[in-house]
Formats: C-alpha cells, sequence, structure tokens
C-alpha cells in the first residue's frame, strides 16, 4: 500500500469517525446530566437519515430537510424522555434503565422498518461538485461537510457549556444535582434540554452521513455499539473524549478495514477499544471518580 492510498484510508477512517464522535457526544452529554446511557442515540440517527432522504423525495433541499430534521428529531427526543426515560428513571436502577434504552432502540428499529422498510437508502450531498483532490487524495464535498459539522457543533457545545449561564447551570447539574435541586436550579429542565440537544446532534449525523453511504433500519445497531464505545473509550460524560473516542474509533476500522476486510474491521476495532479500556478503566479523558451530590 503506497503513501497515497495510507493516507486516503486514515482519511476515510477520520470521516467514520467523525460520525462515531456526534452519536457519542450525544451519549456522553446525556450521561453527564442523568447518568443515563441512551444507547437509543444510534438509533435517532438512522432515523434522521431515513427521514431527511425522504424529505429530500419530497422536494426540500438537502440543506432544508437538516434544519427540519434537526427540529423534528430535538422535540422527539425530549418526547422520549418525558414519557419513557424520565418517568423510568424515578422507579428503576442505572442497569434497568439501560435495558429501558435497548428496549427504545429495538422499537426505533422496528418504526424504521415498519415505515421505509428493509431497504438501504442514501441521500442527495449539502453541495454539489467533483470531489477534491488534494495530494492525490480525493475528497468528498459532504465529507468536508460531515468534519466541519463535527468542529461547529463541538465548538458550539463548549461555548454553551463554559460561557453562558444555561451551560454553567448544566455543569453545575451534572456534578451535584442534588446541591443544584438546593439553590433553586431546576434539574428536570435541564434534563430536557440535554435530551433536546442530543435529539439535534443525532439530526446532524444522520442527515450528514447519509449522502455517503447507505443506511436501513438494522444499522441502528452497529451506530449504537460504535458511539457506546467511542463514548466509554474517550471517557463517558467528557465531550472530548467522545470526539477523540470516536476519531480513534474510526481510524482504527479504516486501518483494519485494510487488512482484514470490512466484516471483521468493526470487531477489530472494538476488541482494540477494550483492550484501551483495561488499560485506562475510566477511559482517555475520564475522571477517576465522580461526586454527585
Amino acid at each position: 500500500m503506497n503513501l497515497s492510498s495510507s493516507i486516503q484510508v486514515l482519511f476515510g477512517g477520520l470521516v467514520d469517525g467523525c460520525v462515531y464522535a456526534l452519536i457519542a457526544v450525544g451519549m456522553s452529554l446525556v450521561y453527564s446530566i442523568t447518568r443515563v446511557i441512551n444507547l437509543a442515540q444510534g438509533g435517532f440517527v438512522v432515523l434522521a437519515a431515513l427521514l431527511s432522504v425522504s424529505l429530500q423525495q419530497a422536494g426540500l433541499h438537502p440543506l432544508v430537510a437538516l434544519l427540519v430534521v434537526v427540529a423534528v428529531l430535538a422535540l422527539g427526543m425530549a418526547a422520549v424522555d418525558r414519557v419513557v426515560l424520565l418517568p423510568a428513571a424515578r422507579r428503576a436502577t442505572p442497569d434497568r434503565l439501560l435495558l429501558v434504552t435497548v428496549g427504545l432502540l429495538q422499537a426505533v428499529g422496528g418504526v424504521l422498518l415498519l415505515v421505509w422498510g428493509n431497504l438501504p437508502y442514501t441521500g442527495k450531498p449539502f453541495t454539489t461538485g467533483a470531489p477534491i483532490v488534494l495530494a492525490g487524495i480525493a475528497i468528498q464535498r459532504q465529507q468536508l461537510w460531515i468534519a466541519a459539522i463535527l468542529l461547529v457543533a463541538v465548538v458550539a457545545l463548549g461555548l454553551l457549556l463554559t460561557r453562558t449561564e444555561l451551560g454553567l447551570t448544566m455543569r453545575a447539574t451534572a456534578s451535584r444535582p442534588d446541591s443544584a435541586r438546593l439553590v433553586g436550579v431546576d434539574v428536570d429542565r435541564v434534563r430536557l434540554l440535554a435530551f433536546v440537544l442530543a435529539g439535534a446532534i443525532a439530526a446532524l449525523a444522520g442527515s450528514a452521513v447519509v449522502p455517503i453511504t447507505f443506511l436501513q433500519f438494522d444499522t441502528t445497531t452497529s451506530y449504537a455499539v460504535s458511539g457506546f464505545v467511542a463514548a466509554v473509550a474517550g471517557g463517558l460524560g467528557s465531550v472530548g473524549g467522545a470526539v477523540l473516542g470516536g476519531l480513534l474509533l474510526g481510524v482504527a476500522e479504516g486501518v483494519l478495514a485494510r487488512f482484514t476486510g470490512a466484516s471483521l474491521a468493526e470487531v477489530a476495532a472494538i476488541g482494540l477499544m477494550i483492550v484501551l479500556l483495561l488499560v485506562r478503566p475510566s477511559g482517555i479523558l475520564g475522571r477517576t471518580a465522580e461526586v454527585r451530590r
């Protein structure tokens, strides 16, 4: 494998890693506020992708469809929390809540199968044009969109959490929810906002990736697993760790696919992440201990 093809493989892995990172960011954000590991995030990504395709088929420009999907998924994720997860959280232990999110993931997959069937779908790119060639590397314009969306989403989320009063409230709730209640913070409102943001991030990921790949109802499980592994490897609850974990997982899959084939690459990459967790159980950027009072 020559240098240019090696770089092409690495770049393709980084693009996949951007998608995993977006999924992991949504999971980590919700976990940091609620301590719920929301595996349904992967299902909502595929739901967003297929909904975007349907809106494009109805005549909407891909970028207009993106805005609609962001609004729908943000509201949808909020509804899932209010109707399912919040009531369950008041009665169930964390391990049982995890099972609830597994059930939600399967339910989303079932809805996708009923509505869109078992055929794979792909969408239109946000902008048209020939691939950009740099140093012999062909870069699809949609791949640049994916990287840009990850960058903008993470920067915007970072500014929200560190530079706004609402963000400071979210951080206080994440570290000490009971103490936040005592000073008058509406913890349920903060929780709702976390799910709204996670839904919007899922919409961005699904709408951005569907133009460069084929997605169908059973992709939900693959994305849920990849997002979860990336979030845990980076440090569950850390946005920066989620990004790093996603990119590492994507690159690992890309490189391993070159030598083992696509069918084994995902399994092998997840195996590498498990080895990483054996060395550092809290994840790359995770905290060794958490305080929540």
